[in-house]
């Protein structure tokens, strides 16, 4: 149980459907993809899932899992749609917490608003997406609007977006919003974490986002203990080994007291991850099996369930 002064300072955390508190999160997989619109002029290897009946049920197993929550890491713009979040929220019980802010610039037609326009404006959008409703939900009765920041880092920093990339940081220090930083595979994520906070950003805002695709127990260790939150997702991405890669990080940093310094999530953007669309692991792999291996480790309760949902949920309520 918390302190009660602490509950007190607790931000209420706003998901789809409406605003909880966070301890009501539950198992919670801090990134993931639920929903993505075709984008017209986009990549043409974009992702895209858009089969409500297959997603209500992959929802629905992780539901009946044990997961309860989840954050789309899916901005506006790039095939995010409020409406069927809300929908598939509604229907499954799942709480889901959407995103302002931007992705890589190819998940986006050329032309998009986002990259022609100045500071101001787009500060103006991220502020009203948390505040007021997602674009797309504008004119919808239900109130339905975003409940954290999410943008994305390229391999080189001259290659981000610098508009949205100064709008995001004015609208987290002016908001306190959380912000998940993607980062192609652990680059740049020291130099996002200095960006922000000449910004004034505080590191206990940010979540960087893939960094086990760096497993460097060193680099992530000092991250930590600055401040910063690691997002690890790599558990069914045999790419990156996981067996070397993110397991035995995540006893490394355990061992060294920084179990509260991570967020486990699956980010399943491509169809072939849903169990219910093309036969991968599932969102439910998180609630069951993620959870499972991590009680064989010998985890102590208060770590794992901080791993599963309690750390990304106090950095939402912004009381870590």
């Amino acid at each position: 149980m918390e302190p009660k002064e602490l509950q007190e300072k607790a931000r209420q955390i706003q998901t789809v459907t409406g605003p909880v508190e966070y301890s009501a999160l539950g198992i919670t997989d801090a990134h993931n993809h639920v929903w993505i619109d075709a984008i017209p002029g986009a990549d043409a290897n974009a992702p895209v899932l858009d089969d409500f009946n297959a997603i209500a049920q992959e929802l629905s197993a992780y539901l009946a899992a044990g997961g309860l929550s989840l954050l789309d890491c899916q901005p506006g713009g790039c095939g995010r749609n409020g409406r069927q979040l809300a929908s598939l929220a509604t229907s499954t019980g799942v709480q889901i917490i959407a995103c302002t802010g931007f992705h890589r610039r190819k998940y986006y037609p050329p032309d998009d608003e986002l990259f022609r326009a100045n500071e101001e404006r787009i500060a103006d959008i991220f502020l009203g997406e948390l505040t007021q409703s997602l674009l797309e939900c504008a004119n919808e009765p239900r109130n339905i609007r975003a409940g954290f920041i999410k943008i994305a880092l390229e391999a080189d920093w001259r290659e981000i977006p610098q508009a949205p990339l100064e709008a995001a940081a004015a609208v987290a220090a002016e908001s306190g919003a959380l912000i998940e930083v993607h980062t192609e595979k652990g680059l740049l994520a020291e130099k996002a974490i200095i960006f922000f906070e000449d910004r004034h950003v505080n590191a206990r805002q940010i979540v960087l986002c893939h960094m086990d695709k760096r497993p460097d127990p060193g680099l992530h260790a000092e991250i930590a203990k600055y401040g910063a939150l690691l997002e690890y997702d790599t558990f069914y991405r045999p790419k990156y080994n996981p067996e070397q890669g993110v397991w035995p990080l995540i006893a490394v940093m355990i061992e060294h007291g920084l179990g509260n310094r991570i967020a486990l999530a699956t980010d399943m953007a491509e169809k072939e991850m849903y169990a219910a669309i093309g036969g991968g692991p599932g969102l439910a792999s998180l609630p069951r099996d993620i959870r499972t291996r991590l009680e064989e480790m010998k985890i102590p309760d208060t770590t794992l369930r901080g791993l599963i949902g309690e750390n990304i949920a106090r950095r939402l309520a912004g009381i870590d």
